[in-house]
């Protein structure tokens, strides 16, 4: 089986503009959490879609999924305090069902609502060969490093840094015994899944993300999501890619 965990417990504050949760937001009159789920559903890949939201969501979530016919492939959960918790919470879920030595989970954020097909099927192949993946792009902006939040004290190599997205796929036993391994201290660290790797000496191999496969964090992440749609976003379609489709700003020739 292949999994796919939707993570939508968080509520989000680096969004000004709205005074509820980002993955609730809706753009061409569908929550962004829709996008997301449906690019997961309707991929021949993902065998279960488990998604998890805040407590407080789960009844407007449900009639979300009744209203866009999505709840036979899918299963609704209330998420945790914490993206760790969250992830807990899903597999224990996973957890009442058989599962085997080949299963695979995919591990999503919520408003990263354009997913392409083909960072789903890189990801589960390569979990399927490696145990372990994560989608990323190159760096493009020089980073700098700072001690004091005043003075630069490192700027590294930029050949070697890349930005890390979602999703993270990995073999799903393999994932539960490094999860187990981690302290409650290292759990609340964890930003990102793939740390549940590094904190275990687990080597995580990279596949090709997309930029278009950015994850919604602020008013202007919006205002690029309103206008990726208004530009003819399908998310049955993988020409969408931004390595492959050039996108108009509303308003610009």
């Amino acid at each position: 089986m292949n999994y796919a965990a939707i993570l939508a417990g968080g509520v989000g504050t680096r969004v000004n503009s709205i005074d509820y949760p980002k993955q609730f937001y809706t753009i061409d009159g569908k929550p962004v959490i829709i996008y997301t789920t449906e690019k997961l559903v309707n991929s021949s890949l993902i065998d279960l879609v488990y998604i998890a939201v805040i407590e407080d969501y789960y009844d407007y979530m449900m009639a979300l999924l009744e209203e866009y016919n999505l709840t036979e492939k899918t299963v609704l959960i209330t998420g945790g305090k914490t993206r760790m918790d969250t992830i807990d919470k899903v597999v224990e879920a996973i957890l009442q069902k058989n599962i085997t030595d080949d299963d695979v989970i995919l591990i999503h954020d919520a408003v990263r609502p354009f997913i392409t097909n083909k960072i789903i099927e890189d990801s589960i192949e390569g979990a399927k060969k490696y145990g372990a993946t994560v989608a990323t792009i190159p760096a493009t902006d020089t980073i700098v490093s700072s001690v004091d939040d005043n003075v630069v004290s490192f700027i590294p190599n930029r050949r070697e840094l890349y930005c890390g997205q979602s999703p993270d796929t990995f073999n799903l036993k393999r994932f539960i015994e490094m999860e187990g391994n981690l302290t409650e201290e290292q759990k609340n660290l964890v930003t990102g899944t793939s740390q549940v790797c590094t904190l275990n000496g687990q080597e995580i191999h990279m596949i090709p993300g997309d930029p278009i496969n950015f994850k919604i964090t602020t008013d202007f992440d919006l205002l690029i999501a309103e206008n990726i749609i208004a530009g003819g976003y399908n998310e049955k379609d993988d020409n969408n890619s931004v390595k492959s489709k050039s996108f108009k700003l509303k308003g610009h020739k």
